[in-house]
Parts: structure tokens; C-alpha cells; sequence
């Protein structure tokens, strides 16, 4: 029942291989009620049910394929704070007094991450080792240098590094210039953080159902019933938590964001004396090129690298290249290091690169478009939701709330993702 399965039949998930057991659940096979019922098991789902659970709130949660199976399970493991807009961006977006609770929600959101792990005893590799957005080339840093300041104008404990600092961390001969280090974020084991919340939710009294996607999602006399293909579950409220990987047209949450791929290849382990030299004390790194690139080493010693794209088709073996020759340019002592994983998952990217809180119907939320960075949003997005659930006070819910959205061009937007970032690759390959 835990089986991780690909996306794709060419993808060998280092996560997929590696996780920890999840939880053996059955598919829904009967009627059930509750007071909230979630749709998802990935990290917004999941943390909304445990935070519940531990309110005294029933809970079920249906997952239609397994724990883990979007982009819970498929991205690099980078566990960051905020989102990619820098606050004076979100500022202009939602004006001084949404942003502030926006941007103050996020900004420690490692700290829950790890708070939960530690208090659940989550078995995910967790290291609270810091991370570094880097510069690829000076003339990032003037960018890094602002953002750092007004991630430290709102109280961040983030610092600006030097050139020798950024190399020493990554031990790389092009990371010279300098970059923005915080030291309480760090680096998980993706699927087995998922699978964890899962177990750790189940011991709290969620009832969690895999293999179990909902058919029809309907409201009858002020309660919500979802129908699987076996099963039902009457409740009086609903978090439909599937972001990217929704589909159906009972919730038309697919709508809401663009679909856009990230892919990821791995080495296998390697030896000590080689895996010492490239990021030594274990930091995670993402850089400021335009086709950003993060890395890190995992409790293996084997090295993930991500960047955007998809492993599909065509398209695997020209990105497994590129990403090749960028490994080989930055870490030079791997030459000849062949991939050992490659796996792609897909992320909810929004206009506004701002995720969405949507109120689709009365108790019925559906928060999405995290935009790539889903540990620590998803994580602090589901423990609101059950705060307000909970409470039944939204005055303090930190997100703007609004109805569905709709993404314009959606497809044409995601196709030009997808071959724009090969594009790039190519031009970047023919330099």
C-alpha cells in the first residue's frame, strides 16, 4: 500500500528508494463521519490533520494514490523560510498590514518543521544544518545584499556572507561571491517527512485512507460529503490540500495554478573522502542563476542536484546532461561520476509567485500555488488552517482569502516553462 510510485516510467526516485515506511492504510470502504475531512497527503494535508488531531478535532484524510506521492515526495529537501518574493515584494502585493502577517507567518517556518520532528520524533534525516541562497556571479550580490536587509528588517536571523565564506560551505571553485546564510533552516528526507506526519497523525486518531481519491464532493444540508469509488465521508468542513496534483472536476483546484516541473538527479554515494570536500558541514544551497540550480548532500554522502524541467520523453536524457556538465563545472573532483537517481516532480506556480488561500464554498478551503517552496509553507499552511478550523476565528488567519481563481493560458504558460528552460539549457551547453 506504501509503495512510492513514479510519475513517470523512466524515474528512479533516490526518495522513492530510500523513505521510510509509510503507513498501511486501505483504501475507503465504507461511510464515515467527521468533523473536518481532508483531501491530500501531502504536507499541507497532513500537518492540517495532526495539528487537529491534537485539538480534539475528528479528522479524516483521503489520499487518492499514496502519502507523499506529489510534490511532497518529489522535491529536493531544502527546508527554507518565506516564499521566493522578497517582503517589500509582498508589501506591494497586499498592502503594509496583510503583508506583515504574510511575511511574519513564513519567516520561521523551518523552526515548526523541526519542532515537529523533534515532538513527534519524525524519522526524515532532519539536520538544522542552515541553508545558502548563493550567488553564481557578482553581480547577484547586489540583489542578495537587499534582500538579506529586509529579511533582517522583519526580525529574519539571516546574515550576509563573504566570497571565502560562500566557498568554504560549498566547497565549490564558483560559488565565490558571497550569498545570504540562515542558519535555523536545513535539509530533510522529503517522503519520509511526509510518511512520518502520516504516521504520527494516525497515532493521534486521524482516520487515513490511501488509494482513496474522491469522485463527487457535494454540500447537504450544511455538511460536505465526499464519495470515493468504495467509500463516503460526511463533514462540516473541508481542506482540499492537492495543490498541483489535483485533477477531477470536483474541486477545480487544478485551475489555480500553472503546472511546472522540477527535476533532480543524484549520485550514488559517495566516498568519504570526496563527499567531505563539496558542502562539508552539510548546508543547502540553492543559487540566483536563471536557471537556478540547488544542491546538497544526504545522509548517504551522495550528492541531489534540482533544477527546473521535466524528465519526460525527449526531454531526460539532453537535462540529465546539462545537469551533468553544471555538477562537473562545480564540484570538478566528480568527473566521471555517473546518476545513480533521476526524478521529476511538479510544483503550483501562480502569477503573483504568492500562494493562495481559496474559500471555494462555506468550510470548503483550498490553499495552493506555493510556488517550489512547499516544506515549510505547506507545514505552516496546514497548522493555520487548523488554528481558524479549530477556533472558528479567521481574524488571525495570516493569509488573504479569496474565491478560485483561474490562471490565464495555463497550458501555453506551463509549455513555455517546460521547453523555455530547455532552451536555456541548450544555449547554456553551446557557451
Amino acid at each position: 500500500m506504501t509503495e512510492y510510485l513514479p510519475q513517470d516510467n523512466n524515474e528512479n526516485s533516490l526518495w522513492g528508494e530510500t523513505a521510510v515506511a509509510g503507513p498501511e492504510s486501505e483504501a475507503l470502504s465504507e461511510s464515515l463521519q467527521a468533523d473536518v475531512l481532508v483531501v491530500g497527503g501531502g504536507y499541507t494535508g497532513l500537518s492540517a490533520a495532526l495539528h487537529l488531531a491534537v485539538k480534539g478535532v475528528s479528522v479524516v484524510l483521503l489520499e487518492a494514490r499514496s502519502i507523499g506521492f506529489g510534490g511532497s515526495g518529489r522535491n529536493a529537501g531544502l527546508v527554507n523560510a518565506g516564499i521566493w518574493k522578497t517582503p517589500n515584494d509582498v508589501q506591494k502585493l497586499l498592502g503594509p498590514d496583510n503583508a506583515e502577517r504574510f511575511n511574519l507567518a513564513l519567516r520561521d517556518s523551518p523552526a515548526l518543521v523541526f519542532d515537529l520532528v523533534e515532538r513527534f520524533k519524525l524519522q526524515c534525516q532532519a539536520e538544522r544544518c542552515g541553508t545558502v541562497h548563493v550567488a553564481h556571479k557578482a553581480g547577484a550580490m547586489a540583489y542578495l545584499e537587499d534582500r538579506c536587509q529586509q529579511l533582517q528588517n522583519l526580525g529574519a536571523a539571516v546574515q550576509l556572507i563573504d566570497g571565502d565564506q560562500a566557498h568554504a560551505i560549498s566547497g565549490s571553485p564558483l560559488y565565490r561571491h558571497g550569498g545570504i546564510l540562515d542558519p535555523g533552516a536545513g535539509t530533510i528526507h522529503p517522503l519520509s517527512y511526509a510518511r512520518s506526519l502520516a504516521n504520527a497523525a494516525i497515532g493521534e486518531g486521524v482516520r487515513l485512507f490511501q488509494q482513496s481519491g474522491i469522485e463527487s464532493l457535494t454540500r447537504h444540508n450544511d455538511r460536505w460529503l465526499a464519495k470515493t469509488g468504495n467509500g463516503e465521508v460526511s463533514a462540516e468542513q473541508v481542506i482540499v490540500a492537492i495543490n498541483a496534483y489535483a485533477d477531477g472536476e470536483s474541486t477545480r483546484v487544478r485551475e489555480s495554478t500553472l503546472p511546472v516541473f522540477i527535476f533532480h538527479c543524484a549520485t550514488p554515494p559517495l566516498p568519504a573522502e570526496i563527499a567531505a570536500s563539496i558542502i562539508p558541514q552539510r548546508h543547502g544551497l540553492w543559487d540566483t542563476d536563471s536557471l537556478l540550480t540547488s544542491s546538497r548532500i544526504d545522509a548517504e554522502g551522495r550528492l541531489v542536484m534540482s533544477s527546473p524541467g521535466r524528465l519526460h520523453g525527449f526531454q531526460r536524457r539532453p537535462r540529465e546532461n546539462w545537469m551533468m556538465r553544471k555538477r562537473d563545472r562545480l564540484y570538478p573532483q566528480l568527473k566521471g561520476t555517473p546518476w545513480a537517481y533521476q526524478w521529476s516532480g511538479q510544483i503550483g506556480v501562480t502569477s503573483t509567485k504568492i500562494l493562495r488561500v481559496q474559500l471555494l464554498a462555506p468550510g470548503l478551503f483550498a490553499p495552493a500555488g506555493y510556488n517550489g517552496r512547499g516544506i515549510g509553507v505547506g507545514t505552516v499552511m496546514g497548522k493555520q488552517l487548523a488554528d481558524t478550523i479549530a477556533s472558528g476565528n479567521r481574524d488571525d488567519f495570516p493569509f488573504p482569502i479569496e474565491a478560485l481563481h483561474r490562471e490565464k493560458w495555463s497550458k501555453l504558460r506551463a509549455a513555455y516553462y517546460d521547453y523555455g528552460t530547455l532552451a536555456l539549457e541548450f544555449i547554456g551547453s553551446r557557451g
